[in-house]
């Protein structure tokens, strides 16, 4: 399982479209810390690539930068 974490500007009253954009990657879970200056949104799952999360959140017109930890 991979695990990923993105700096973004994705609020609560987002997690509805948010879920709809992740919801088409199968077999991924996700969460996002609103407790975080920057709303880290933490995914974990298998088959998904950094890559295809950024371009799908950033299509939706959020910003998003994957995180080295």
């Amino acid at each position: 399982m991979r695990i990923f974490r993105f700096k973004t500007n994705i609020f609560k009253s987002d997690q509805e479209k948010i879920a709809e954009i992740l919801g088409q990657y199968k077999g991924m879970r996700w969460k996002i810390d609103f407790e975080s200056k920057n709303n880290i949104l933490q995914v974990n799952g298998y088959g998904i690539t950094a890559q295809k999360i950024i371009v799908s959140i950033k299509a939706a017109g959020y910003e998003c930068q994957e995180l080295e930890f």
